[in-house]
């Protein structure tokens, strides 16, 4: 309550779960699902304006929905409701970088260590499951359970077999995790869960991430399993919290290393490349309103008409979206944040809120300990070489857990999702041209049919690789829309 007799409503700077409001003159009302505020006002109207985040794949809209007077509290923000019934938003929630001045490396990874274990402890109930890949982040919480956790969980695991899904195929490391671990690993074989060829429930908002099918079919097998699963960790926010990049290396030759930044350099497959963003990000290019609103245009999807390209404000829009990399020295911990603040506001890590609200539905909860604030706040004071070195990401994870299976803490590689998605949109060529003949998105003007048509045709042909994810989204928001059955306004 606030001292004249208001409300607070507050959402944590690392809140994955979204938190909806709604205020149209009347009482405000809020909800952490939009369908707690449809049953209120069941007329409420798709909002044209609102789907662009979810056919821009890169577009995070922090404060925008799906629908017609339903917003979005981003996190680390509080909405208050005065007592004389004016609103307002106020940032409220930042997390503190750690201070790690005159710690040893070796202190600086053992607490590290420590905040994963605490973090594992906060998200488990005892009876306890990792969502296992065979990537270094699954494979950490798996290693990291067995030894922080009173009782062992058990992993499940999606594999692949098929020779179109090689770069996929992460049964080894599986089976390794399984070894050095003794976790009892349930697998599922997912060769035919296939974006746009498996089904998976529609949720309040359209499913703009590719694994929503067979992350379904997972959490179905979980939800039936005879031994119940209360809690399920997930490796989600790994990247967001852990990967260097580019970005370490700049910030090694902005903090004087510059010899093992130019080293760093020769570990990229094009090294020319990654000294020339590099460069960029030192010289402030990125930060250029130009750049921006060029990199904009790049990633705004060909088939959207420019009618709905300029009703939205899309590039203005999509250019002010793209993280603020401004320090030099701290490039990494602003494009961590960054990224972990557009899982937030959007509800999602990835799979997003459809995932959760659907897990929760099952007696399931899905939790995220890499986006525990306490871990965040010492990763993010960490120095660049314990993010990226020697050709090695995610560093402090790999020293930080001597528990980890050696061919897994030694990879380089991951799975390339891009695989999964080309074999399912590849099957799946049909439903793409069937938007394009006719639907919701062609019918009030979004989409320009040919375009459409002519992206699908230079995707498949291997001319655009770049289009998958909004050929997805395109189809994934058509989809949503003859669900909910509401003509764009």
């Amino acid at each position: 309550m606030t001292p004249d007799g208001g409300l607070v409503v507050y959402r944590s700077p690392m809140a994955t779960r979204p938190l909806f409001y709604s205020h149209g003159g009347g009482p405000v009302r809020v909800s952490s699902t939009v369908r707690g505020l449809r049953a209120v006002d069941p007329k409420a109207a798709v909002d044209r304006v609102g789907l662009a985040a979810y056919l821009v794949p890169p577009l995070c809209d922090r404060t925008g929905s799906a629908w017609a007077g339903v917003r979005r509290l981003p996190p680390g923000h509080a909405l208050i409701v005065h007592a004389g019934g004016a609103v307002s938003i106020r940032e409220v929630g930042y997390i503190e970088t750690a201070d790690t001045h005159r710690l040893s490396r070796a202190e600086m990874v053992e607490e590290f260590r420590t905040r994963l274990l605490t973090a594992l402890r906060r998200c488990g109930t005892g009876h306890d499951a990792v969502l296992l890949s065979g990537g270094i982040d699954s494979a950490s919480l798996a290693a990291a359970a067995t030894v922080g956790l009173q009782s062992r969980p058990r992993g499940f695991a999606l594999t692949y077999s098929a020779p179109a899904l090689r770069a996929c195929d992460e049964r080894r490391y599986v089976d390794a995790v399984e070894e050095a671990t003794g976790m009892r690993v349930v697998r599922l074989p997912a060769d035919d869960l296939l974006p746009l060829c498996a089904e998976h429930p529609f949720g309040d908002e359209p499913e703009a991430w590719t694994y929503a099918a067979r992350n379904w079919a997972m959490l179905q097998r979980i939800a039936s399993d005879s031994e119940p699963v209360s809690s399920i960790f997930a490796g989600e926010g790994g990247d967001e919290l852990l990967l260097g990049q580019v970005f370490a290396v700049a910030d090694r030759q902005a903090l004087g290393d510059t010899a093992a930044a130019e080293s760093e350099l020769s570990t990229f497959p094009d090294p020319a490349g990654a000294g020339s963003v590099t460069q960029a990000l030192l010289e402030g290019v990125y930060e250029r309103r130009g750049s921006r609103v060029q990199h904009a245009l790049r990633d705004i999807p060909p088939w959207l008409t420019a009618e709905y390209q300029d009703q939205c404000g899309l590039v203005d829009r999509l250019a002010d979206s793209y993280p603020h990399l401004t320090e030099p020295g701290h490039f990494t911990e602003a494009y961590s944040r960054a990224l972990v603040g557009e899982a937030g506001a959007a509800g999602r890590v990835h799979c997003g809120g459809w995932w959760e609200d659907t897990a929760r539905r099952a007696g399931v909860t899905v939790t995220y300990p890499f986006l525990d604030p306490d871990l965040a706040a010492w990763t993010w004071a960490l120095p660049p070489e314990l993010f990226r070195d020697k050709g090695m990401e995610k560093v402090v994870l790999r020293e930080a857990l001597p528990e980890l299976p050696a061919t897994v803490a030694a990879r380089r590689d991951k799975a390339d999702a891009r695989a999964l998605m080309r074999a399912g949109l590849e099957r799946a060529a049909d439903t793409i041209r069937t938007v394009a003949d006719g639907g919701p998105l062609a019918d009030s003007g979004v989409i320009d049919t040919a375009g459409l048509r002519t992206a699908l045709d230079d995707y498949l042909a291997g001319r655009a690789p770049e289009h998958g994810p909004a050929l997805w989204a395109t189809v994934a928001v058509d989809s949503w829309l003859t669900h909910v059955g509401d003509a764009l306004r």
